[in-house]
């Protein structure tokens, strides 16, 4: 699933239509579509995002997230895309829970937390795709 089939409310023609989405933000309600996606507990995403698990699933289903909180999700997902892409769902979704040497020996979901650390787990992916051991 691509980021413009789960948020089927925006056209995204090219990229810089997703810093037009994150400034205007993303309903909550996809955050149950992001999960089915990503496999991502309810604790596994409050702790990638900047929210705490309480607020993120109190907000009504209107409730338009914010600007951080709404380009970290569109991260999230492009990054389980190119995984997806590279390993198939089920494996991909194993992988991110494995720990990794390039990684510091860190599992890729602990340090989706920052921008930095989805970064780095493309870079892996992107090693991986270009037979470059990782």
């Amino acid at each position: 699933m691509t980021i413009q089939a789960l948020l089927k409310f925006e056209p995204i023609n090219q990229r810089t239509d997703l810093i037009d989405i994150a400034r205007k933000g993303i309903q909550t309600k996809y955050i149950e579509q992001i999960q089915k996606l990503t496999s991502l507990t309810d604790k596994e995403l409050s702790s990638i995002l900047p929210i705490s698990q309480r607020q993120l699933f109190r907000y009504p289903a209107n409730h338009y997230l914010n600007k951080e909180i709404t380009s970290h999700l569109i991260q999230v997902v492009e990054l389980f895309e190119k995984g997806f892409n590279l390993f198939g769902e089920e494996k991909f979704k194993i992988w991110i829970r494995t720990s990794n040497k390039v990684l510091n020996k860190n599992k890729p979901i602990d340090i989706m937390d920052t921008s930095i650390g989805i970064e780095m787990i493309e870079d892996v992916i992107g090693r991986i795709e270009h037979g470059v051991y990782s």
